[in-house]
């Protein structure tokens, strides 16, 4: 395990409860960021990618809004990235540097969240238009 994922996993213990959005700012962002994560190791979805579209998408908008410059460019960097190997190094980044902008933030641990990271959902562009039908060979 490399120590940002057992620094986001001691984050997510520390923030985030068992269903739904998390009490502080702190726990939004790391909910956000365990989702993307999550759902790449788990079950291979990509930012702005097929299914990722629906599963990941408003994650990255609300981090991209909610964690500054770095972040913001980082996930614009990853957005579309089909290639497995590609995503993975930059989302090894995102979760680095979203740790660091907490660590600058400790404020946040304590400052009222009233967002959910759905709320940034695009109901237009998270939508999976991959066609499993054009994959049948016939």
């Amino acid at each position: 395990m490399k120590a940002t994922e057992k620094k986001l996993g001691e984050l997510f213990e520390e923030l985030v409860p068992a269903s739904g959005k998390a009490p502080t700012v702190a726990g939004e962002i790391v909910r956000a960021m365990n989702r993307i994560s999550y759902r790449n190791w788990n079950d291979g979805d990509h930012i702005g990618v097929g299914y990722g579209r629906e599963t990941c998408n408003p994650a990255a908008r609300y981090l991209a809004a909610k964690c500054g410059e770095e972040v913001a460019s980082l996930i614009s960097a990853i957005w579309g990235i089909e290639n497995d190997k590609a995503y993975d190094l930059i989302l090894g980044q995102l979760e680095a540097e979203v740790i660091k902008y907490l660590e600058r933030n400790p404020e946040l641990k304590a400052a009222e969240n009233r967002e959910d990271m759905f709320n940034y959902r695009d109901a237009a562009e998270d939508v999976d238009t991959y066609d499993e039908d054009e994959d049948e060979e016939y």
